[in-house]
């Protein structure tokens, strides 16, 4: 049996981005398909939107789970399903090589696991694809916004630094099995706690106490591809962050 990827994507009103995103994962596999396989799972969190209709109807190569939300739990509802399905996955009888995030929103692509793959390989346990690495590039994201990012990824950095690590946000990265299974088994199904799109720094906080080694990629944010209105809520983003590095500070 070749190896595969297992991949979730959190989703909130995401009828427009899924179609083209699979399509990307088609292919990935296409490419790769001899190899190694990627598999996805999408986690619908109660969209208002066409979501559930368009999964239902998506005609597409890749194989994909579907879960649904009978209630919205927000991202951090979305990753404590993921990392929960993973570890299933990563204790069942053909675990994964790897377990991967991704924004469902289409402003990241699949092709980027085939260079993330080889640091799996070669023993990392979290890689994550960096908007801060040389050959990386961002595309459609407000200029603020980007200052924003990189001066709380500095703070982060300052306060509880990751070796290995500059991107401290990004959704976009790929698991060990072995990291999956320490985390769940440390902190039970609710990984993570944090209300707000500071989730992300939460998880990656909280598999270094785990004994994470890290290492990051280049990649390039398609942000303009996305489409639809941004799901990232200013002022809860903030409040989360601040409140985030007081912990990380502390910790």
């Amino acid at each position: 049996m070749k190896p595969y990827i297992l991949v979730a994507l959190p989703c909130y009103n995401e009828a427009e981005n899924l179609p083209p995103l699979m399509e990307n994962f088609d292919k990935l596999n296409a490419l790769h398909g001899n190899s190694f396989e990627t598999r996805v799972i999408i986690i619908n969190d109660c969209s208002k939107d066409d979501t559930d209709e368009v999964v239902k109807n998506l005609k597409c190569n890749t194989k994909f789970e579907y879960v649904k939300h009978e209630v919205n739990k927000g991202l951090t509802g979305g990753i404590n399903t993921a990392l929960n399905l993973f570890n299933s996955a990563c204790n069942s009888e053909t675990p994964p090589f790897a377990c991967g995030l991704m924004d469902g929103d289409n402003s990241h692509h699949p092709i980027n696991f085939e260079r993330m793959m080889p640091r799996i390989a070669e023993g990392y346990d979290i890689v994550v694809a960096s908007r801060y690495r040389p050959g990386s590039r961002i595309e459609g994201v407000a200029w603020w916004r980007q200052i924003l990012s990189a001066g709380l990824g500095l703070l982060f950095k300052l306060l509880r630094n990751i070796p290995g690590v500059k991107d401290y946000s990004c959704g976009y990265r790929l698991y060990s099995p072995n990291i999956i299974k320490k985390v769940v088994s440390k902190y039970g199904p609710e990984v993570v706690l944090e209300k707000s799109f500071a989730s992300m720094v939460e998880v990656l906080v909280k598999c270094h106490n785990e004994g994470a080694i890290c290492t990051e990629v280049p990649f390039l944010l398609r942000y303009d591809l996305k489409l639809g209105e941004s799901k990232m809520p200013f002022k809860k983003t903030i409040v989360g962050n601040l409140r985030l590095l007081s912990a990380v500070r502390k910790s």
